[in-house]
């Protein structure tokens, strides 16, 4: 079976990181992630099952991103590589987490 969100008959190169297909005029613009009109990918479940907080998720999210964006500068640790290797865990995660460095903006 394939995985969710990783089907090439859905998604062209899915497992490359591209979050910029999520935008106007990319191949994911527009998706339901509720699965109510079609699942190619369901981040907060689907159905009788579907996440209690999406809703407030999808709330703030905008408004967090945003003002991590505009109060801190983000950069890698000089000298190591982003690995996207994953593993198994209670979710799919990282093998080495990604690390970041955060700069205070004045």
């Amino acid at each position: 079976m394939v995985n969710i969100g990783r089907d090439e008959k859905i998604w062209k190169n899915p497992t490359e990181f591209k979050p910029e297909k999520f935008l106007e005029g990319g191949e994911g613009e527009g998706v339901d992630i509720t699965g109510t009109k079609e699942i190619k990918m369901m981040p907060f479940g689907a159905g009788r099952r579907i996440c209690p907080g999406l809703g407030i998720a999808m709330l703030h999210l905008e408004y967090i991103v945003a003002n991590m964006v505009k109060e801190f500068e983000w950069r890698g640790i000089e000298g190591e590589e982003v690995d996207l290797a994953e593993k198994l865990e209670f979710t799919v995660v990282m093998k080495k987490p990604f690390r970041a460095q955060l700069i205070p903006r004045n």
